[in-house]
């Protein structure tokens, strides 16, 4: 079964860095180490986060809703820390504890509010602006409420995104093999479902989305090989109408060049042919991908990338630090104290603040404020 996390990734227009730290959040943490590379660097600090009223989880799903950062789902603690797997042999993962609460952040007042109820979603959500959903199930943390969305018979899908009017999900009956997709659309106000099938040739089950404005895109990754063809749709939800988007340079990233919409550019990240790593904008009309100027400090083959992209903000994270997009300048950020490349962390804008949640669940995590 499909499931991708909300990466992703929010941010807000930026000039140059301020020097304010995250309200509510705790005293300043050590920030000394410099960036391996010639940034400008901002002189906002770290904070950590207040302890939260929940049980401890790793990979929580982060999501910004305008006024609070919504902490749902994730993976309680290991019950065996000391399970280990003998050789070649096939094994479970360990079983860990319940995630049994849910929790909403204000970063204003570092205030921690706690639902009832993990709320974990299948598939990745999206924020209506009054329910988290997944298109499946859907949560209200005005209320705490939860429920099931309208059935559909769409089984394997790829993240959900709101349309400004309906909930936009695209996927397949779970078969595996080379079939049709579907669009499911769901207005939460009335109740109304409807459907339309994406154009273009069957495909392997799993596939791309993400909402650039008024248009999603869709990337079918086409069989036997992933590798050698992808295909983009877009579907304007205000029309009804499908395009084909004709992605110039596909081999950007994995599949499909998706990475994040700030609202006005669409960013993919991945490795180019010499598998240096890259990030690009692209143009959603024509497919058109132009490289950024990566800095010297991401420049590393053997340092995994965590692309972080919210409304007007952009953010680049390598071995426990995050160089900000500015236009086409890029300002370092303070190294992450503790946290090193290949640490699990799970990251998210929250308006103009970059959360940081540490998955060792040794402490709650980071916010600094960076515009």
């Amino acid at each position: 079964m499909l499931r991708r996390r909300d990466l992703l990734i929010r941010l807000s227009a930026m000039g140059m860095l301020t020097a304010c730290g995250a309200q509510g959040g705790g005293a300043p943490v050590n920030t000394a180490s410099s960036w391996p590379g010639d940034l400008p660097s901002t002189s906002a600090t770290w904070q950590d986060l207040p302890a939260p009223p929940l049980d401890p989880r790793r990979m929580p799903t982060l999501t910004w809703t305008g006024t609070e950062l919504l902490v749902t789902g994730g993976s309680g603690r290991v019950l065996d820390p000391t399970f280990t797997c003998p050789p070649n042999a096939d094994c479970m993962a360990p079983p860990t504890a319940p995630v049994e609460d849910s929790g909403a952040y204000d970063p204003l007042t570092g205030e921690w509010r706690r639902f009832p109820g993990a709320n974990e979603f299948h598939h990745a959500t999206t924020w209506t602006g009054h329910l988290l959903t997944d298109g499946w199930t859907w949560f209200d943390p005005s209320t705490g409420g939860s429920g099931l969305a309208p059935q559909t018979n769409l089984l394997v899908y790829a993240p959900a995104w709101w349309s400004g009017t309906e909930v936009l999900c695209v996927g397949t009956d779970g078969s595996g093999q080379p079939v049709p997709h579907t669009l499911s659309g769901w207005n939460p106000v009335t109740g109304a479902t409807r459907t339309s099938r994406v154009p273009g040739p069957d495909s392997g089950e799993s596939c791309s989305t993400l909402w650039a404005g008024h248009e999603l895109l869709v990337g079918l990754t086409q069989l036997p090989d992933g590798s050698t063809g992808s295909g983009v749709q877009a579907y304007d939800p205000a029309r009804d109408l499908w395009r084909e988007v004709p992605f110039q340079d596909p081999a950007a990233s994995a599949a499909v060049p998706f990475g994040g919409w700030d609202g006005n550019r669409l960013f993919g990240i991945g490795r180019g042919a010499d598998e240096m790593p890259r990030v690009d904008r692209v143009d959603p009309a024509d497919g058109a991908s132009t490289p950024l100027d990566l800095p010297e400090a991401l420049q590393s083959p053997e340092w995994a990338q965590d692309l972080v992209v919210g409304l007007d903000h952009v953010a680049v994270g390598v071995g426990g630090r995050y160089a900000v997009l500015s236009g086409d300048d890029w300002t370092a950020l303070p190294a992450l104290p503790g946290v090193v490349d290949g640490d699990a962390v799970t990251t998210a804008w929250a308006g103009d603040r970059l959360i940081v949640w540490d998955d060792s669940m040794e402490r709650t995590g980071w916010s600094i404020q960076v515009g």
